[in-house]
């Protein structure tokens, strides 16, 4: 973010786009969002398909924002507008509200020299922003779980080498019962991101 040890290496120049496999001549891309000094990242679609919430950094001297488009990528929308802070990987919940992790807490892991987010909460237009979690690393990459929970990575070093030090956990809408969902003292798979429950089953697949 602006005023932060890698700001200096930003270069906008980035696009949503969409892959649509079943057009009539075959598969194509349409561009829903372009921006020619920003960078859009983190596009999560709604449970009805109709919107899209992102996180976009409209050039170097801005700060990654939640915004909103609809589906076609009109009606664009700021949702969050803190000055000095990113607010990245929106994701919907099914109560319409949406978690996102934020530097709204400033913090720094020990071995980098960037700032870390912790995992918060918001109303569907932006309002009512609560802070959910409170660990001195990383939460985020967050997806929601059948029974509700948020699934999300936690970087942490409790007892922990260097490579696992990115677990599977999970925590309830409120933010209450964070608790390890896989991975906190396996060396193997090593890091663990980006994991998303498989319909019907106990099972995730992730990267």
């Amino acid at each position: 973010q602006t005023g932060e040890i890698n700001t200096g290496f930003f270069r906008g120049g980035g696009s949503v786009k969409v892959l649509d496999l079943a057009g009539p001549s075959g598969p194509r891309v349409r561009t829903l969002l372009e921006l020619s000094k920003g960078i859009a990242r983190d596009p999560e679609v709604s449970f009805d398909g109709w919107r899209i919430v992102l996180s976009i950094r409209r050039d170097i001297r801005d700060d990654y924002h939640v915004h909103e488009m609809d589906a076609d990528g009109g009606n664009l929308r700021q949702l969050t507008f803190a000055p000095r802070v990113s607010d990245i990987q929106p994701v919907y919940m099914p109560s319409g509200r949406i978690v996102f992790s934020s530097t709204r807490e400033p913090k720094y892991i020990p071995c980098q020299r960037h700032l870390m987010c912790n995992l918060f909460v918001m109303e569907a237009d932006g309002a009512n922003i609560r802070q959910l979690g409170h660990n001195t690393q990383f939460e985020g990459r967050s997806s929601v779980m059948a029974d509700g929970r948020i699934l999300y990575t936690r970087w942490e070093y409790v007892d922990k080498h260097f490579a696992p030090a990115y677990g599977l956990w999970t925590a309830n809408p409120d933010g209450t019962n964070h608790a390890l969902f896989y991975g906190g003292y396996g060396w193997q798979p090593s890091a663990i991101v980006d994991a998303r429950m498989i319909p019907g089953t106990q099972r995730c697949v992730c990267v």
